[in-house]
């Protein structure tokens, strides 16, 4: 079925009902208005035979008269009709309570009503309120007047704002058996795409409904609830453990507590932790930049044999191999995926290898649900060379910043040997694509100029070429290599200025976790890195691969006081806070793969960002 979008707000959303909706509306009220005379004529032994069963089998009337909710007025008010039904109830049961709800619904229902129920028999004298006009033969199942919370869920999403039905989408999505919110939901999604195609598909779908005796719930949740209580699986593939428990800890703990979590990647630091919170761990063998052809081999018939082992309901990739082998794998085994570009990387910078690993993602992402991007920049890469469908791109302000962990700390003024000095920080791996060339030649020119006044604190790990650079830097007095470090955030606190002058990121954690500790930035203006910064108010932006440029902006900064470097960090902070934080990046995340609050059914209602 087709995926319609549901708004969400808190405030009661009215739906738009352009003319065409309008022309149809009326055109389903007279079909509406021509069956159900019809069907009245030529059910009517049927009718007679039903109600003198019903007479004969117990006490009471034969029809159950029920006050229900017709539609909503524009001012939020609420219009009521009596629903006929036959009754199925000994006359001292409770008459305005959903019947799923009852305690003990066996001992309230009749002999003859556990049939009616069963076959949906019971609705049929609706067709007099078909006639009416209370209702048409489809459309939101009208709720009762004083189901105040489903009726306030069913405003939210815009449901009361048209004509009620006999059946509807919710009926044939799972009827008693659907939580309140996700059926409030289902009658919104109707509501919001009122229409031919969605109606022939609840007509036909509720044919079949009622012939399995679908949905049907005589106290209790049902089975759906009962199956929701089981939890599903997710299994995430990713080229690094490290990476991973880094920057998607929160989200990986958000899905454990609704899921079953499967982590498929290289062991290079944190399984135990992963194990720890909760997660299946699996390692993997991946070369993440070899591309030989029978390794990679391999690797897809690994993720086969781990894809038919683990039989997950939804699956989340990161990095290239992942994305492409994975994606591919749960195309053709009709597994719901959803991948993550973290940035283009090499990849694309060279134009056979672009065209091949472009070939690639046009096959992995042919049925993909959704691609997150961590930046705009990158998701028009993909969409310009038709590698996925426009719908599918989800932008996210990278992985966002936990503000917590990263808290804003003021500037240290710091002096040694009485003569103060501009603390430059480098987190990252010491490497051509950081842009250490540059920064390693503009540092040089500001000791030359400035002597012991500047110094270059550098965090990670290097290549083995810049071995011998990094010793120089140090024997010399221009920079301090602390090595590897598992927690950066002693470095930015002792830090002034933070410099990252790659040539290419998906979105650069480094500069958010700078600043959200309230240090000013200077770094490349390309994709990834602009997203982070405020040009001139929360640092400097500088032309990549250029050593002058990255000198003068560190010059500036050289220039600027304490309280100046404070004030560039108070609005860097600012700015994490209002756009970048970790919490609201999930919640988008969960949202664009149907995962929060509630899973409706394989029906992803996505919150995505617009791509211009």
């Amino acid at each position: 079925m087709k995926k319609y979008d549901v708004k969400e707000d808190s405030t009661l959303y009215y739906p738009e009902f352009t003319m065409s909706k309008r022309f149809y509306m009326v055109f389903q009220r007279v079909v509406s208005f021509i069956f159900s005379l019809f069907g009245i004529i030529v059910l009517s032994p049927l009718f007679l035979l039903l109600a003198l069963w019903v007479a004969a089998d117990s006490k009471g009337p034969v029809f159950f008269v029920q006050k229900r909710v017709a539609r909503s007025k524009p001012d939020g008010t609420y219009r009521f009709f009596s629903i006929y039904k036959f009754r199925t109830m000994y006359v001292d049961a409770p008459k305005d309570m959903p019947t799923h709800l009852l305690q003990n619904s066996d001992a309230c229902i009749t002999k003859a009503g556990r049939f009616l129920r069963k076959t949906s028999l019971d609705e049929l004298p609706q067709l007099f309120n078909v006639l009416k006009g209370d209702m048409n033969l489809i459309g939101p199942r009208p709720a009762l007047y004083n189901q105040t919370e489903l009726l306030a869920l069913r405003d939210r999403y815009g449901a009361n704002f048209v004509r009620p039905g006999i059946t509807g989408l919710a009926q044939v999505m799972g009827r008693d058996e659907l939580p309140e919110d996700v059926k409030a939901r289902y009658d919104g999604i109707y509501a919001q795409n009122v229409g031919f195609s969605i109606d022939i598909y609840s007509f036909f779908k509720t044919i079949s409904v009622v012939l399995k005796s679908d949905g049907v719930v005589e106290g209790g949740t049902g089975a759906m609830a009962q199956e929701s209580e089981k939890k599903k699986k997710i299994l995430i593939c990713t080229n690094h453990s490290y990476m991973l428990y880094q920057f998607r800890r929160e989200l990986i703990s958000k899905l454990l507590e609704n899921h079953e979590v499967v982590l498929s990647m290289p062991f290079v630091g944190h399984e135990e932790d992963f194990e720890l919170m909760g997660c299946k761990c699996v390692e993997t063998k991946l070369d993440r930049r070899g591309i030989n052809p029978l390794t990679d081999l391999k690797l897809l018939r690994f993720y086969k044999k781990l894809l038919k082992k683990e039989k997950p309901d939804k699956v989340i990739t990161y990095s290239i191999k992942p994305n492409i082998y994975v994606g591919m794998l749960c195309s053709s085994m009709k597994i719901p995926y959803f991948a993550n570009v973290q940035g283009l990387g090499t990849a694309f910078q060279k134009r056979m290898l672009a065209q091949l690993v472009g070939f690639m993602y046009r096959i992995a992402f042919r049925k993909v649900d959704v691609v997150f991007f961590e930046n705009e920049a990158n998701a028009q890469e993909f969409l310009s060379r038709n590698l996925m469908d426009k719908d599918k791109a989800c932008i996210l302000n990278g992985a966002g910043v936990n503000l917590e962990r990263y808290e804003y700390t003021p500037h240290q003024n710091d002096t040694v040997d009485s003569e103060a000095k501009r603390h430059f920080l480098f987190i990252g791996r010491i490497m051509r694509e950081k842009g250490i060339d540059e920064l390693f030649d503009a540092v040089r020119r500001l000791k030359a100029k400035y002597g012991d006044g500047v110094v270059l604190d550098i965090v990670g790990f290097f290549e083995d070429e810049y071995a011998e650079a990094v010793k120089e830097m140090e024997n010399n007095g221009t920079a301090v290599f602390h090595g590897f470090q598992s927690d950066s955030r002693p470095y930015y606190a002792m830090s002034d200025v933070v410099v990252l002058p790659s040539y290419h990121e998906g979105m650069s954690n480094v500069l958010l976790e700078a600043s959200a500790m309230g240090r000013p930035v200077i770094t490349s203006d390309i994709p990834g890195c602009r997203e982070a910064v405020e040009d001139g108010k929360t640092g400097y932006l500088c032309a990549p691969k250029d050593a002058y440029a990255l000198y003068d902006k560190m010059e500036l900064m050289m220039d600027k006081t304490i309280d100046d470097l404070d004030e560039m960090g108070k609005y860097a902070r600012e700015r994490m806070e209002n756009l970048f934080d970790k919490n609201m990046v999930v919640r988008q995340t969960l949202e664009a793969m149907g995962l929060y609050n509630n899973e409706i059914s394989g029906e992803t209602i996505c919150f995505q960002t617009t791509i211009s």
